[in-house]
């Protein structure tokens, strides 16, 4: 792993005893040792008491590992380099690890909740299988099953080619991180979807900056793709800093009632110690960008690259340990909270649905890299003397401005609460939000932005080009993508579900996003698309987005009461009684994307009656300034650009 192949066991052993005293000292700090006996009460023994945490330090340690080298061996190489799938192999031993800490993990967590020995639990069937009741031993049979996946995924890749579906290997691995976030102390907070949000931001962020790093290491610093590799990585671990540190300030927001209680409580004591970590990590990852990334090519260069990753391994071996130990230390009380929602909700009004903001930073990182990302390729285009409409920008941020509202703002806040919040959240995220986003054209501008030559590709090619793209463009399986989770919502208890689960909420909320982003691209016909849509195609699916939005509205106007029972314990003072508050929501849906949609249609119509003036075939005129991929004249009504 380091600069030495025999000197490698020796920085590793040194990185986990670091992770074990910052995890012992923490524990030590934060009151998760020992507890004294109670008289009368069965007592866990000090194996179990401490197997917890060790356990758990050893989890962390093997899912980081397998997410970092999937993330290697996916996003960091081509795919035809012998690195990628000898990466993809490796991911397996580190996730075969994984699913023996989750299971370990499982039967000293159900021994310590029963407070029992731990060798009187490993012998009794009936109490492992009562662990399957229990929400935290549940977590980690789900984390054993997922790391299970990976290692029968990896098994089968052979030396050449990176498989196709190691993509899924690697959302599988990050997959299997999340399920602890649920019932650890983020659960209980006082705003509990910002907490559990804040949790699931930061173990992601930090097992692709950790693991990722490690993988490097390991598997590239011999490679003559090293230096592409390292300046891939240096971009990926700056954003990875970035969702770290919002995610921590996140967390640590919804835990402490004030600042004075970073040093005045044992909760607050190991906050400042995970920061400064965060901090030594900073000065590290800054030493890397200006010493190392530009000339990593030489000798002496990739030795100092070493060096200073391997200190950077060491410091975050000890900020994993401060952050198990962490977990397992109680925060200080915080003032109370409505048990339902998990926050609390301000009496409803105009003012409150404007004002209320909800800092969830999964959400807010998430928008802020389609921003970043996009004013990156307008720095290029400006630099380059190349002009780009200022519609085009207009649109790709009030997209991000209206999503930003209504998934971060006083809607967010109360479309748990109230029908017609719910709507306008969902409307948005359907049609609104992505139809702007479409006429923002972020592909084209990554083709012009982006060159092949650099170190990211042809992004927008490859993109346009997969097989995948093409079969989910098709417009039928399109409409059906489309119309499938409107009918699930609406047509089943999925909504009752939804608004009762923050994490059923938050998936519902990115699969409308997703499906109406992919409708709106073929729709909006600014972006080049993989095939050919005919406008009569592209007409039918207009008609049936609008027609499936007409019928949800309806549904809401006359029909029964959806997921009334929850909403009629959450509403707001101040806010419409349910039937009224979904009445409402029948209005919105039947106003605010139909509106958006039937600009949609008139512009489309005006193009064919353009089309028609000029004597040539009717096709959509979609202007471009430039085409990602040469096409033929016949297929340029398709989406080619011009």
């Amino acid at each position: 792993m380091l600069s030495s192949g025999r000197r490698a066991p020796l920085y590793a052993g040194v990185a986990v005893a670091v992770g074990v005293l910052a995890l012992v000292g923490a524990s030590w700090i934060g009151g998760g040792g020992t507890p004294p006996p109670i008289q009368g009460l069965p007592t866990p023994d000090p194996l179990t008491v401490w197997g917890v945490p060790l356990a758990r330090l050893a989890l962390e340690l093997c899912s980081v590992g397998t997410v970092g080298t999937l993330v290697a061996g996916v996003v960091l190489v081509r795919r035809d380099a012998p690195e990628a799938s000898a990466c993809v192999r490796a991911a397996g031993g580190w996730a075969l690890g994984w699913a023996l800490c989750a299971l370990l993990t499982y039967l000293l967590t159900l021994a310590n909740i029963l407070s029992l020995p731990a060798s009187q639990v490993f012998g009794d069937f009936t109490l492992l299988n009562f662990g399957t009741t229990l929400p935290q031993t549940q977590a980690m049979l789900v984390v054993t099953c997922t790391a299970t996946v990976v290692v029968l995924g990896s098994s089968r890749v052979r030396d050449g080619r990176r498989p196709r579906w190691a993509v899924a290997l690697l959302a599988a691995a990050a997959f299997g991180l999340l399920p602890p976030a649920y019932v650890g102390h983020a659960a209980s907070a006082g705003d509990h979807d910002v907490a559990v949000s804040a949790l699931m931001t930061h173990l992601l962020a930090a097992a692709v900056w950790v693991g990722g790093l490690v993988a490097v290491l390991i598997h590239f610093r011999r490679s003559d793709r090293l230096a592409g590799v390292v300046a891939r990585f240096s971009t990926l671990a700056l954003c990875c800093f970035v969702a770290v540190t919002v995610s921590g300030v996140a967390g640590a927001w919804v835990r402490l009632d004030s600042v004075p209680q970073l040093w005045t409580t044992r909760y607050g004591t190991l906050v400042l110690a995970k920061v400064t970590a965060l901090v030594a990590l900073g000065v590290i990852g800054w030493m890397h960008r200006r010493r190392t990334v530009a000339g990593i090519a030489e000798r002496s260069k990739r030795g100092t690259f070493v060096r200073l990753a391997t200190g950077e391994i060491v410091v975050m071996a000890a900020a994993m340990g401060l952050a198990v130990g962490l977990s397992r230390s109680a925060p200080p009380t915080t003032g109370s909270h409505d048990d339902l929602l998990g926050y609390n909700l301000a009496p409803y009004s105009i003012g409150h649905l404007i004002t209320e903001f909800r800092p969830n930073p999964l959400v807010l990182l998430a928008l802020a890299l389609p921003v970043i990302g996009y004013l990156a390729g307008l720095r290029r285009l400006a630099r380059a003397g190349v002009p780009w409409p200022v519609g085009r920008t207009i649109a790709w941020f009030a997209g991000v401005a209206v999503l930003a509202l209504v998934l971060a703002g006083g809607v967010s806040a109360y479309a748990r609460a109230m029908p017609s919040a719910h709507a306008l959240q969902y409307t948005v995220l359907n049609v609104v939000g992505p139809l702007l986003l479409a006429f923002g054209a972020p592909l084209t501008l990554t083709a012009r932005a982006i060159t092949p030559g650099s170190q990211y590709g042809d992004v927008a090619s490859v993109i346009l080009n997969s097989p995948l793209a093409r079969r989910l463009t098709h417009p039928l399986i399109l409409l059906a993508i489309y119309v499938l989770p409107v009918l699930v919502l609406y047509g089943t208890e999925w909504l009752a579900w939804s608004v009762t689960n923050q994490a059923v909420h938050l998936l519902t909320q990115g699969l409308f996003f997703s499906t109406g982003l992919l409708c709106c691209w073929v729709l909006a016909g600014v972006d080049p698309l993989p095939q050919t849509i005919a406008r009569r195609d592209r007409t039918r699916l207009l008609a049936a987005v609008v027609a499936t939005q007409v019928v949800v509205g309806l549904l809401l106007l006359y029909g029964p009461v959806l997921a009334g029972d929850w909403f009629a314990q959450v509403t707001p003072r101040g806010a419409p009684g349910v039937a009224a508050g979904q009445w409402l929501a029948g209005l919105i849906y039947l106003a605010l994307p139909v509106a958006a949609l039937a600009l949609l249609a008139v512009r489309l119509t005006r193009s064919r009656k353009a089309a028609g003036r000029k004597g040539s075939v009717p096709r959509l005129p979609v202007r471009r300034l430039v085409s990602v991929q040469p096409q033929p004249q016949g297929q340029r009504d398709g989406g080619a650009g011009r």
